[in-house]
């Protein structure tokens, strides 16, 4: 559930997810990998420039469309910031109404303008953006299309399909449902703060904050929500908890700064996404067949009717979370860069509006159980020598 934004006299608002960038050594290889692992198109490429020597490549699948960027000179931008990150999300743009108001909203904030109002034409039409800098390195492209009709963005070419298309099976990722990121120790706060006064933005109040699981997920977490809610942002922060360190605080570590952890991209048949990419060679992370007794003995005692079968989703290392008045179902894919940081989430939402908060304690549960029982096997083994 969310708690309805405060009335605001901002004249402009994010509309939704445009598209995201990733900063990588090897763009056309990074694009390829999302293609034939994940199941996305190639949409477009933009050649590198005398005066922006950089090579784009461009995915889509549904209304998801992700940029890869890689440097073509050692002396760029791109090249020193992935020389201290590794690969990394670098921006989350969105479409934007009335830009012009939203840019003047943040220098009245005081929000740091990478570059204010440009303006950039082709045969397309005529394309309005502006580049905010938020948490970490990242940035916001914040994108006014309303006069342009281009395949994706001034520059870009269309690309023929890759012949593995129809070789494989449809994913049927749709759209991104959420895009979550790890914060500096006291920074989660000031990065909500931001949203709401730069982007018009407001609080997302879901089941998750009803618990609290900071002794088994070790981190604060909030979200903010778009106008029309059609964009989610959820950011989290180390909390004192029963391991010794913070998923925050290792991701912040490992990138050495704030940053995107995840894309969640949602579909409607999670079994079936779940298998297709099995089938395309997609790495999943798996969970211990504890956390399916779990969930079993939980359903029990639950008024929820789950649609799919559990056999499905623990044969597809598919977690659910659950209340009395829906279900989420999620999975999730290891790590798609060298450096641990930067994962996708597979999800779909059955009346369910939270993050999957309660599998942080349902997943620690299950291993514990499973240390346990290794623990009496062990014991049992000593008592017959």
């Amino acid at each position: 559930m969310t708690r309805g934004p405060k009335k605001s006299n901002f004249g402009g608002k994010v509309l939704n997810f445009h598209h995201l960038v990733f900063w990588v050594g090897n763009a056309k290889t990074a694009s390829s990998y999302f293609v034939t692992r994940f199941g996305f198109k190639p949409l477009a490429v933009r050649e590198p420039t005398d005066e922006k020597p950089t090579i784009s490549y461009a995915v889509t699948s549904n209304k998801i469309t992700i940029i890869f960027e890689s440097p073509t000179k050692p002396d760029s931008e791109i090249a020193s910031s992935l020389n201290t990150h590794g690969d990394f999300v670098k921006d989350v743009a969105f479409e934007v109404h009335n830009l012009d108001e939203l840019v003047r909203r943040a220098i009245e904030g005081r929000a740091e303008i990478i570059k204010t109002t440009t303006q950039i034409e082709d045969n397309d039409g005529v394309l309005k953006y502006a580049i905010l800098k938020t948490y970490g390195e990242n940035t916001h492209t914040l994108i006014d299309r309303s006069r342009y009709n281009g395949i994706l963005l001034p520059g870009f070419v269309a690309v023929e399909d890759d012949p593995l298309t129809a070789m494989l099976p449809e994913t049927n990722l749709l759209y991104i449902d959420h895009v979550e990121g790890n914060m500096a120790d006291g920074t989660l706060e000031d990065s909500v703060a931001w949203y709401e006064k730069n982007l018009n933005m407001h609080r997302f109040w879901c089941v998750d904050y009803s618990h609290d699981l900071v002794p088994y997920s070790c981190i604060n977490s909030a979200s903010v929500i778009n106008q029309d809610e059609t964009i989610l942002l959820s950011m989290n922060e180390a909390a004192k908890g029963l391991r010794p360190s913070s998923k925050a605080s290792e991701f912040v570590k490992a990138l050495g700064t704030s940053g995107v952890e995840h894309i969640a991209l949602y579909t409607d048949d999670i079994v079936n996404t779940m298998q297709n990419l099995k089938k395309r060679g997609a790495e999943i992370i798996t969970w211990p067949s504890t956390y399916y007794e779990i969930i079993r003995e939980k359903l029990t005692k639950s008024t929820v009717k789950v649609a799919e079968s559990l056999t499905a989703l623990q044969e597809n290392n598919i977690l659910i979370d659950f209340d009395e008045r829906g279900y989420m179902l999620q999975a999730f894919t290891k790590h798609v860069q060298a450096r641990p940081t930067v994962f996708i989430e597979i999800l779909q939402r059955r009346n369910h509006r939270g993050f999957g908060a309660m599998n942080y304690k349902w997943v620690f549960e299950a291993i514990e159980r499973l240390e346990t029982a290794k623990d009496i096997k062990s014991d049992e083994s000593k008592t017959d020598k």
